[in-house]
Order: structure tokens, then C-alpha cells, then sequence
């Protein structure tokens, strides 16, 4: 009897000593310490608190802010939930759901992360969340310690690349909306700076989505106007055929694409991306520096499988040149390539003025 008494004692002096080592190892304070020291994000518990004890540990906070130390990344409003069970080498399971995460002035509402942590890494199992129109889920890891790399795959549906480039304001696109999808990606990298993580991002992402070109029926007019006055200014043939055939095809017309983006060396990259529509087909190759927001690039278009018409992209991506050339400007090697683009946003009808003024 004094065998068992004894050893039960001892059994709950174990347990006691357990549960107050966990209970240190789980101080709140200090695992905050610890992940802004790791991540340089700073966590303020806004909410009360709740501590449970049994039958494992576990912590809650139903108003909880993150913010990073450049404010790249902000989280508010987010409830978390920490539980881990009393044997010692087990994770930290996290829970968190916040209706909206702002990374550089890009929005994820309606988030949720599920994820465990042990040894320094964090094995991130599920995050979901809706980004503009479409959605997001993806899973990875995040190793905390040395030169921090990561790796993250997953999908995407139906996000708007408009709505992304001018949230980020990096670039503001009017006449072209673009929607994109992924059913499977994956990127990785590296480094304890953003722009270190910038720049070692490497990664693979399948494309699908739709594209939509926007005209009035002012630009219709002036490009039905261009082609009547061909046969007094016969040097303009090329560039009214090139106007009709971009207007006739795609224009107002929705558009289907699909590809491959590679990311490395801090651009994102295409060696084809195909435009189909019921009218048309295209060829987008190139590339866009994401780190300069610049693009250099070439669209081909088809007619009868052919290249009809070649259109070369270059600049800043929030305006890029648009500069045609091709089968129809073969005989015609003395003139410079024309920017589709600057002639359709300053007017078909102020560019005919302009030449007959010229020509009478």
C-alpha cells in the first residue's frame, strides 16, 4: 500500500513538473519575443486572453494584430488559437482566421491558416482565403532559423490581375481585364528581408483565365474612317489593316487564355501564353521584370495559322508601348514600327485629321 502511495505521489509530482515546464516553454510573451525576433512580426493581443489546462494546453485570443517591422504586411481583427499537448516534443497547433490581410496593399479577406510548429519550422497545412474575386489555398513550410527558406504550393481561381496591380499600385489597366487561375503551383525561396525573399523566388505556375480588350465605338468609327482614306494615303494600308485586325478580333470579345509562368532571377516569364477566341488566335511570349515593373515582350497574331501581325511590348508596365509590325509591313522596312497603343488613347480621329492636314 505505501508502494502504491508512493508511487502515485510520485506520478503527480511528474505531472506537475510537466505541466509547469510546458506552462513556460507556452508563456505567451515569450513566444512572441521569439517570432518577432524570427519574422520581424510584431503580434498585439488587443483581446482577453483565455488559458486552459486540460487536457492538453491551450491559448485563445479572439482580437489579435500583426504587423511587420517595413508595414509591408498588416493583419487586424484575427482570432487565434494555440493549443499543444503536455508531452514535450510535441507542436504547437495554430489556428487563425482574420477577415482581412493586407500585403503591400494587396487584400486576402476572409483567411484562414491551420498550421503546426516544431523545431523551428513552420508547417503551414492549410491557408485559404478569397482574394479580390477568386480564391486562394495553399500549403507549405516556413524554416524559421538560418537563412529562412520556404516553400508553398497550392491553387488559385478567378483573380483579377487588374484589381492586384492597382491595389499595389503598380499599375492602373483600363481597356484590358485579365483573370487568372492556377489548379497547381508552387514557388519557393529564401532570406530574412523582403527584397531578399524578392529576389530568390523561384517557381512554377500553369496558368488558365480570360481577357477581355475594351473599345468605343468612337476608335470603330475612326478605324472604318482610316481604311477609306487608304487609297489617298496609301502608306497608311499597313497600319489601318493592322487597327482593323486587332479591333475585328479582339475587340469587345471575350477571350480565353492559357500557359506556363516561370519565376526566377526576379522576373516572371512566358515562352507561351495562348489567346483564343471565336475570331482569333494569338501568341504572347516574354517577360515582366517585377522587380524594375517592367515588361518586354511580343504578341503574336495568327490569321489562317499564320503570323499575321506581330506586336512587341516594351516599358513600364503601367504603360507600356505597344509597337506593331509584321507580314504586312514587310515592304515597308524605312518606316518605324507603330504604337497601336498611344494611337488608339489619343484618338483614330485626331490621328486622320492630323495626316490629311499634312497631305492636302
Amino acid at each position: 500500500m505505501k508502494k502504491f502511495i508512493f508511487y502515485i505521489f510520485s506520478v503527480l509530482i511528474i505531472v506537475v513538473l510537466i505541466v509547469f515546464i510546458l506552462r513556460d516553454r507556452f508563456n505567451m510573451n515569450t513566444i512572441l519575443s521569439t517570432i518577432e525576433e524570427k519574422t520581424g512580426l510584431k503580434i498585439e493581443l488587443i483581446g482577453n486572453s483565455t488559458w486552459n489546462f486540460y487536457p492538453g494546453l491551450s491559448y485563445s485570443n479572439s482580437n489579435v494584430n500583426f504587423v511587420q517591422k517595413n508595414s509591408l504586411l498588416t493583419v487586424q481583427n484575427a482570432d487565434i488559437h494555440i493549443r499543444k499537448s503536455y508531452w514535450p516534443l510535441s507542436p504547437f497547433l495554430i489556428y487563425i482566421s482574420a477577415p482581412t490581410i493586407n500585403y503591400n496593399g494587396m487584400e486576402m479577406h476572409n483567411t484562414i491558416l491551420q498550421a503546426k510548429y516544431i523545431n523551428s519550422i513552420v508547417h503551414i497545412e492549410s491557408l485559404t482565403g478569397n482574394i479580390v474575386e477568386g480564391t486562394l489555398k495553399l500549403n507549405g513550410n516556413i524554416d524559421l532559423e538560418d537563412a529562412q527558406p520556404f516553400t508553398f504550393q497550392g491553387q488559385f481561381e478567378n483573380i483579377s490581375l487588374n484589381t492586384l496591380l492597382k491595389q499595389s499600385k503598380v499599375a492602373t489597366w483600363e481597356r484590358v481585364n485579365i483573370k487568372l487561375s492556377s489548379p497547381s503551383f508552387k514557388i519557393s525561396g529564401k532570406g530574412r528581408k523582403n527584397q531578399d525573399r524578392t529576389t530568390s523566388l523561384t517557381g512554377i505556375l500553369p496558368i488558365t483565365g480570360s481577357l477581355f480588350f475594351t473599345t468605343t465605338d468612337e476608335e470603330r468609327f475612326g478605324a472604318a474612317l482610316l481604311s477609306l482614306i487608304v487609297e489617298k494615303i496609301p502608306d497608311l494600308s499597313p497600319i489601318s489593316q493592322s487597327v482593323d485586325f486587332i479591333l475585328s478580333n479582339y475587340a469587345n470579345v471575350p477571350s480565353s487564355l492559357s500557359g506556363i509562368l516561370t519565376i526566377k532571377n526576379g522576373s516572371i516569364t512566358s515562352k507561351e501564353i495562348l489567346i483564343t477566341n471565336r475570331d482569333g488566335m494569338s501568341a504572347l511570349k516574354g517577360s515582366y521584370s517585377y522587380l524594375k515593373n517592367t515588361i518586354n515582350g511580343k504578341i503574336y497574331f495568327y490569321q489562317n495559322k499564320e503570323i499575321f501581325l506581330e506586336a512587341s511590348l516594351q516599358g513600364a508596365i503601367e504603360n507600356p508601348q505597344i509597337l506593331v509590325a509584321g507580314k504586312l509591313f514587310a515592304d515597308q522596312d524605312e518606316q518605324p514600327m507603330q504604337d497601336i497603343k498611344q494611337l488608339l488613347e489619343n484618338g483614330l480621329n485626331t490621328f486622320i485629321e492630323k495626316l490629311l492636314n499634312k497631305n492636302e
